[in-house]
């Protein structure tokens, strides 16, 4: 992947009030998905309300799955494009790439699209992310809400 995935490599933080979301990401190189080799993304996050820990996946982080794409809370590798309709991007650069993933509430089961984009912003790292369209329960009649952030945010990196 011409080395894209490492920019997104690191520890980054998005607070909002009393709320902290924390999440790391790290780059696997060769990951085998049951079918082919690819390199993944993968990521682990704490979630605290009022200093309380609400989730915490991060001593999952060093985990060897065999198929770490399913396993890991946060995982993915696909590359979005400027004008990609999950997310526009009319501010990214022409070539700039962005990375969709999926990230899994780990108190519900249910997951949701991680589109991710690294930038600089006032000469700090930041990772500008977007959470949406949280998959379907189609075996429960009324699944749980999704209890991590959901829109659009800017997590600093740590």
């Amino acid at each position: 992947m011409n080395n894209l995935l490492n920019q997104f490599e690191g520890t980054y933080v998005y607070t909002n009030g009393s709320k902290v979301f924390t999440i790391t990401l790290v780059k696997r190189i060769k990951q085998y998905n049951s079918s082919y080799y690819e390199d993944l993304i993968i990521g682990e996050y704490q979630y605290s309300i009022n200093g309380i820990i609400v989730q915490n996946t991060m001593p999952n982080l060093n985990v060897v799955y065999n198929n770490q794409y399913i396993k890991h809370s946060i995982a993915g590798n696909y590359t979005l494009s400027n004008n990609n309709r999950r997310w526009k991007c009319p501010q990214c650069s022409p070539n700039e790439r962005r990375l969709s993933a999926r990230i899994r509430d780990e108190s519900t089961e249910r997951s949701a699209d991680f589109l991710m984009r690294r930038t600089v912003v006032n000469g700090q790292q930041v990772l500008q992310v977007k959470i949406d369209d949280v998959l379907p329960d189609l075996e429960t009649a009324n699944p749980p809400d999704f209890s991590l952030p959901l829109g659009e945010f800017t997590m600093i990196k740590q």
